[in-house]
């Protein structure tokens, strides 16, 4: 499968500003920039795409910034990745020569309808939560491993 920058940046982001605002503090555009190496410029087009989806929210004056919009638990990577881009998870069609073949339409119902209805269900079932818990555990375990070879 391949995502486009917009997405794997989009999906960086909101897990960053979901890791960083759970206190309920605003996460700025500048300190998701730096700390995921991505042009705060392209960032901020990202970013409305995540606000307009209600995904996210922004925060105005001097400590402003943007916070999660809803309980991450409530937030699946199929409105995240639909929000980015909405063709990634739609519906995969073959057409052959022959469009009205058995063949093109064996192949659409076992394999590609199949593929596609599994990547939905995959995305629907998992959580801006479970995302920042792996995230989370990955980093405390590379804490681990770097502090045993100190």
């Amino acid at each position: 499968m391949k995502v486009s920058a917009k997405v794997e940046f989009g999906i960086a982001a909101i897990i960053d500003i979901a890791l960083y605002s759970e206190l309920g503090e605003a996460v700025t555009v500048y300190s998701i920039a730096k700390r995921q190496n991505i042009s705060s410029k392209y960032l901020e087009q990202i970013i409305t795409v995540l606000r307009q989806a209600n995904l996210i929210r922004g925060l105005k004056g001097s400590k402003g910034g943007y916070v999660i919009a809803r309980p991450t638990d409530k937030i699946t990577f199929k409105e995240i990745i639909n929000a980015l881009d909405v063709t990634i998870l739609n519906d995969m069609t073959y057409y052959g020569e022959e469009k009205d073949s058995e063949m093109i339409k064996t192949i659409n119902d076992n394999l590609w309808n199949k593929m596609t209805g599994y990547l939905q269900d995959f995305a629907q079932n998992i959580t801006l939560a479970e995302m920042t818990d792996i995230y989370r555990n990955s980093k405390e375990n590379q804490a681990q491993e770097f502090m045993y070879y100190i």
